[in-house]
Order: C-alpha cells, then sequence, then structure tokens
C-alpha cells in the first residue's frame, strides 16, 4: 500500500516538473499578448505568434525540458485524468464557439447576457485545466483572461484589447523568470523518468 502511494507522489511530483519550465506560462502570455496587438493594430501578421508560440512550447519541451528532467511515461490515471480533461475542456470550448457563432448571425441574446456567459465558460475552461494539469499558476492566468473578456465585452477598444495586451506581458514576463530558473536549476541529463505502475 506504501508503495504504490509512494509511486503516486513520485508521478505527481513528474508530472508537475513539467509545468517548471516556464513554457505553459510564455504559450498563455504569447496567445494573450497577440490577442490584444493584433486588434490594437489591427494586423492580421500578429496572428502569426500564435504559431510561433506553439512551436516554442514544443520545441522548448524537447530541447530543454527533456534533456533536463527526462521523459515522463504516466499511468492509467493520469491518463484518465487527461482523458476527463480534454472531454471538458471540449464541450466548454464548443459551448463558447456556438455562442460566438450565434452572436455572429444575430440570433444570441444580448450582450449583456452574452458576455457574462463567454467570461464564465473561460473561467470554467481555465479552472478545469488547471485542476485536471495541477497547475496553479493557470487559475491566475485564466483570471487574468476572464477580466480581460469582460473589460473587452462591456468597454469594447481600446480597454479590452489594451487589458489582453497588459496580461499577456504579465504571463510572458512570468513565464520568462521561470524559464531561466528552470535552466539554472536542472541541468541536462539524459535519464527518463517513467510511472507506468502508478494507479
Amino acid at each position: 500500500m506504501s508503495q504504490n502511494i509512494n509511486l503516486k507522489e513520485i508521478e505527481r511530483r513528474a508530472w508537475t516538473s513539467y509545468f517548471q519550465d516556464g513554457l505553459w506560462d510564455i504559450f498563455m502570455g504569447l496567445l494573450m499578448l497577440t490577442m490584444g496587438i493584433r486588434s490594437i493594430t489591427d494586423n492580421v501578421w500578429f496572428t502569426l505568434v500564435i504559431l510561433a508560440a506553439v512551436l516554442a512550447a514544443v520545441i522548448g519541451k524537447k530541447f530543454i525540458t527533456v534533456p533536463r528532467i527526462g521523459r515522463v511515461k504516466f499511468g492509467p490515471a493520469r491518463k484518465a485524468k487527461q482523458q476527463k480533461l480534454m472531454a471538458a475542456v471540449g464541450i466548454a470550448v464548443i459551448a463558447t464557439i456556438v455562442l460566438l457563432l450565434l452572436a455572429s448571425l444575430g440570433l444570441a441574446p444580448s450582450q449583456a447576457v452574452t458576455a457574462p456567459i463567454l467570461v464564465i465558460c473561460v473561467t470554467i475552461v481555465f479552472g478545469l485545466m488547471a485542476y485536471y494539469m495541477d497547475f496553479k499558476r493557470l487559475y491566475a492566468y485564466g483570471l487574468l483572461f476572464a477580466i480581460s473578456m469582460a473589460l473587452w465585452e462591456t468597454l469594447d477598444s481600446p480597454i479590452g484589447p489594451i487589458a489582453f495586451s497588459i496580461s499577456g506581458g504579465i504571463a510572458l514576463l512570468i513565464g520568462l523568470a521561470v524559464l531561466i530558473r528552470f535552466i539554472h536549476k536542472y541541468p541536462r541529463t539524459a535519464e527518463e523518468v517513467y510511472s507506468d505502475n502508478a494507479n
């Protein structure tokens, strides 16, 4: 029994260690920053920064994170948690998309009703992601995202885009600080960490 608990704790630590590199923070920062700057400048090319953010996260995991803390293989309990996360987020995202489509077609309720619903959907998505990913800082980013969206929906431009830009800048700076600390804290290693036996 104690061995099983130890394996679960090892897996939990291995899982949370994957968010110590700051790459998720940087991704969220660039996402919000892009949304703000794209609207302020009305330059569609800024949208490509989101693609760059995705590539940076993937490449960073491969060349920065894995060489330092190894590659982790998780057990069935953690995989089930990931599947629940994907399902919950998928439902919330679909609901948000449907609401936006209805709004674009003029079939949605008034903005006074739509704006709170969008904020609630965003808060739920971030909350579920933070909970199932055991990523505490994501709660804060979800709050920043929700506040920025609420300001955008109620006060429109330029307040909304500026709020997103500021929120994105905060997340980006935190991510860069965490990444620098991670690089200094962990030396490069080729070891792989396995936790397949955890339930």
